[in-house]
């Protein structure tokens, strides 16, 4: 396997020890802290508001790295993609009811778009270089390989930023991050700081809390519900908690 999907582990042998979660703990993890962040949006409002819209700015990280594993371990990486633009259009409507009180709206589109648009930029990015190499007869230097990244990361933000989607092209470029600088955490905390400041301000950089979950993943799947619920039932709660909320929100209000 590729050196780039090693596991979080051979960051630092230091924290091997301390590796105690798998992927099914991390995606419970990034599920809850979603979850809270919904519920301030559509139901809190006083002094839990900001307290728990920082705890959701957790998930987001979280799917961005879960995502990259997912590019690494899946068998179709074509199918990947499938699902996420399935549950993108199956999410569309109770988003645009929870976060613009509409039934559609095409100026917002939900965070499933802004990861299939994630996976085609990491696709690009792995793959582009071997495709070259295979054209030319010779591997590309090292600048020619960080140009062609560069170029790749901008096509993908300007997707982000073109769709209009859920944390847009800053959303992106995290993504490519983490694919690209997993085994430098270093490297990895100050480039996401940095996109999460200049992309969308302070309130976003209560993300970073993201990397000590990550930092303690220790490279195994985790137990998995059989069937249909163990492929699909994580990208089936979005919709369905988003759903919820709204017609909680509904009763509220009369």
């Amino acid at each position: 396997m590729n050196n780039r999907f090693a596991a979080v582990g051979q960051w630092e042998g230091s924290l091997r020890r301390f590796q105690c979660l798998d992927r099914l703990a991390l995606k419970l993890i990034a599920l809850v802290c979603m979850t809270i962040d919904h519920t301030a949006v559509l139901l809190v409002s006083g002094s839990w508001y900001w307290p728990m819209r920082y705890i959701g700015r957790v998930a987001f990280p979280i799917y961005c790295f879960l995502l990259v594993e997912g590019y690494a371990h899946t068998r179709s990486r074509g199918n990947y993609l499938a699902r996420l633009l399935v549950f993108f259009l199956i999410s569309e409507v109770p988003f645009d009811l929870a976060f613009r009180h509409q039934w559609f709206n095409p100026f917002y589109q939900n965070v499933m778009l802004t990861l299939a648009i994630g996976l085609v930029t990491v696709w690009g990015a792995d793959r582009c270089p071997r495709w070259l190499e295979g054209y030319t007869g010779r591997p590309l230097p090292r600048w020619g390989e960080a140009l062609l990244t560069a170029v790749i990361a901008v096509a993908g933000c300007c997707a982000g930023e073109l769709f209009m989607t859920d944390y847009a092209g800053g959303g992106v470029l995290m993504i490519l991050a983490f694919y690209r600088l997993r085994r430098h955490p270093i490297c990895l905390t100050a480039v996401l700081a940095f996109l999460m400041y200049w992309f969308f301000g302070l309130v976003e950089l209560p993300g970073l809390l993201a990397l000590i979950p990550i930092f303690l993943y220790n490279g195994r799947p985790g137990k998995r519900l059989p069937g249909a619920a163990g492929r699909y039932g994580f990208y089936a709660y979005y919709p369905i908690h988003l759903t919820v909320l709204v017609l909680i929100s509904c009763a509220i209000a009369g």
